[in-house]
């Protein structure tokens, strides 16, 4: 199954979260040895917001909906300018008069 492109931009206060996974073994006198926690144990984790009008606030929730943080999709973070495979697992939607929002927690995966 093709994947989806999540085409979006999100606002320019995007937040990127990085916590390599890392397996650590600890030894007397405070002394620790380090390594990676599998080939990839870099994977970015970042918190995106949407703001405009509530059609376009719900096709991105139709959009997240529709993926149901199972299906993976193809997203370009605009600090990085290189596609990715992103779940995202938890995101709110805010609705005012004229105008509405989400955030959202886009999670790289390898599959």
């Amino acid at each position: 199954m093709a994947l989806h492109t999540f085409g979006w931009a999100p606002r320019s206060a995007m937040e990127a979260n990085h916590e390599p996974r890392v397996s650590t073994v600890k030894f007397g006198d405070g002394y620790e040895q380090r390594s990676p926690d599998g080939i990839n144990h870099r994977l970015a984790k970042y918190r995106v917001e949407f703001r405009g009008t509530k059609d376009r606030i719900t096709a991105i929730h139709n959009f997240l909906f529709d993926h149901g943080a199972v299906r993976a999709f193809l997203w370009t973070p605009p600090d990085a300018w290189l596609q990715g495979r992103y779940v995202c697992r938890k995101w709110s939607r805010k609705s005012y008069n004229t105008y509405a929002e989400i955030s959202a927690e886009f999670d790289e995966v390898v599959v």
